[in-house]
């Protein structure tokens, strides 16, 4: 159990240090979201690029969420049933935490990947640098996720 409590605490701190990158990069995006709403009246492009950025960010932070919550809820658990496998959700959560974190890092990726940082804008640039920086943590979060279902199996 102590082995399945470590890994959990593990994923909290990711998780923690994601959603400040998270956090950080809509705080940059906000500060650029003024100037893009005036081009997006103007450019259907522009209209389309401002959505996806937000969506990006937004199931980015939805899978940080889930993640956050999901480790605290089976910590919590846990501890109060004594056991891993006392708990189905210890089975369920981690598939569900990797596949959403998964799918935030796909749809994350295909928006910001290409994207080239703007001279004089730099609220975007941040949001760009942070986009990368909350996609590469997505990766041993989901490993880390992995790591707590066979830990959970293990241990129950």
């Amino acid at each position: 159990m102590l082995r399945f409590l470590t890994a959990l605490a593990l994923m909290t701190l990711i998780t923690l240090y994601a959603a400040q990158k998270s956090y950080v990069a809509i705080l940059s995006l906000l500060k650029y979201e003024e100037r893009s709403e005036k081009a997006a009246k103007h450019s259907e492009t522009a209209a389309h690029e401002l959505y996806k950025s937000k969506a990006t960010q937004a199931s980015s932070a939805v899978a940080i969420a889930l993640s956050l919550a999901s480790s605290l809820a089976l910590s919590s658990a846990v501890l109060l049933l004594g056991s891993p496998s006392a708990s189905t959700w210890v089975y369920v959560l981690p598939i569900v935490n990797m596949v959403a974190i998964a799918a935030a890092f796909i749809h994350n990726r295909s928006f910001w990947k290409a994207k080239a940082k703007v001279p004089f804008v730099g609220g975007f640039n941040e949001a760009i640098q942070k986009s990368k920086e909350i996609r590469q943590l997505m990766v041993p979060m989901a490993l880390g996720w992995g790591l707590v279902g066979l830990l959970g199996w293990i241990d129950g």
